[in-house]
């Protein structure tokens, strides 16, 4: 009966062992607040994550930030650099766009996309990225 009782006791925590491994790969969406199309990022160096279908890709360069969005098909998309809080790139759904510091709050046209820098502190940025 001791052997039973032990027998149980060590095969009770193997089952628990796989599911607290598997646990954070499943979740493994950085910036799951990015899944509805619009989300604040704050990253140093450089970070990409999803935005709805698209890909974000934005890095600390040259006193400002460069950010690139693409399509998982690789076709569309476009980016720019940021170089300065309060710039903003925007590209619209027929490919055309450009890049401004005149509207900060600037929104996307349907099918297309912003993206603001909201913060730069030396390697240290804060975007917001807007898809329409």
């Amino acid at each position: 009966m001791d052997e039973d009782e032990s027998r149980g006791a060590e095969t009770a925590p193997k089952p628990q062992a796989p599911r607290k491994t598997k646990a954070p790969s499943e979740g493994g969406t950085k910036y799951p607040e990015c899944a509805d199309g619009d989300c604040k990022v704050s990253f140093s160096g450089s970070v990409e994550f999803s935005l709805r279908r698209w890909t974000v890709s934005a890095s600390v360069e040259d006193g400002g930030v460069r950010v690139r969005l693409t399509n998982p098909n690789g076709l569309g998309g476009g980016g720019g650099f940021l170089a300065e809080p309060g710039c903003a790139v925007a590209i619209h759904a027929d490919g055309g766009g450009g890049v401004g510091c005149d509207e900060p709050e600037a929104k996307p046209e349907p099918g297309g996309y912003v993206v603001h820098l909201l913060k730069l502190n030396g390697a240290t940025a804060v975007i917001r990225a807007i898809l329409g």
